[in-house]
């Protein structure tokens, strides 16, 4: 949903909206995250099955600068 809002909203630059899809899917999906990411906040919550869970709700993100150009 995330990304689909943003292709709507980058719709009149289509390489805009394909950089930010990458850089989205990079940042949720990569098996690489560890070398990246850094969780800086998390919450308590509940599953829709009533099981305890943790949930990231902030993190820090480090790229390199040829990768951020």
């Amino acid at each position: 949903l995330s990304v689909a809002l943003s292709g709507t909203v980058l719709s009149r630059c289509p390489a805009c909206a394909r950089n930010f899809a990458n850089l989205y899917c990079n940042n949720i999906c990569s098996p690489n995250q560890s070398l990246f990411t850094n969780v800086t906040r998390i919450v308590n919550r509940t599953s829709p099955q009533g099981t305890p869970q943790l949930a990231v709700v902030e993190y820090q993100c480090f790229y390199r600068q040829d990768y951020a150009d």
